[in-house]
């Protein structure tokens, strides 16, 4: 049963992926790849959850190069937005761009901040940061931006029901800061 579930999540993020490498903004893509991560149903583990890694200018990806069991901040965080919101099975991580966080208000989506300095010692910064504003806010948001005053790092990860959702939220914005500039 597992594993037609873990073709259909490697099929979607394909597709996601299909759309993206044309559509998406290369200034939303982190300088160490922009991860794609999507759970089975009910998914508890990292061996549930279906990972793979878009990186500027080099963007070939195929049922292959989808590896399910990667330990990430990515796969961590979805596991942990699943407790709060069993519907949002898929996340992305996106460089936080300063006109993001306007472009994203524009567009109503529901956003979140959270202070990386403010967490405790030994937690995950992404596990921490997802149960922070489902705890505190409405739930899991679409945008989760993860600022660090320390570090001066400034992250963002867009949460979606699938892969299919999350790309189409990330043409969108890509399109926004295309016109921003143009």
């Amino acid at each position: 049963m597992k594993e037609s579930y873990k073709d259909k999540v490697k099929q979607e993020l394909c597709r996601a992926v299909a759309r993206l490498i044309d559509d998406v903004s290369p200034e939303l893509i982190p300088d160490d790849g922009m991860e794609l991560v999507y759970a089975i149903p009910a998914a508890r583990t990292p061996e549930d959850v279906g990972s793979c890694t878009l990186f500027p200018g080099r963007n070939h990806i195929n049922m292959d190069n989808i590896e399910f069991g990667r330990v990430s901040a990515m796969t961590s965080g979805i596991l942990t937005a699943i407790r709060f919101a069993p519907e949002i099975r898929c996340a992305g991580s996106i460089k936080n761009i300063d006109s993001l966080t306007w472009i994203t208000d524009e567009m109503l989506f529901e956003t979140s901040t959270c202070d990386a300095g403010a967490i405790p010692p030994g937690v995950s910064t992404m596990d921490w940061a997802v149960a922070f504003c489902s705890e505190q806010e409405t739930g899991v948001p679409d945008i989760l931006f993860i600022k660090n005053s320390l570090t001066k790092v400034q992250e963002a990860r867009i949460f979606g029901e699938n892969p299919g959702s999350v790309a189409t939220n990330l043409i969108k914005i890509s399109q926004r800061i295309i016109d921003a500039t143009h």
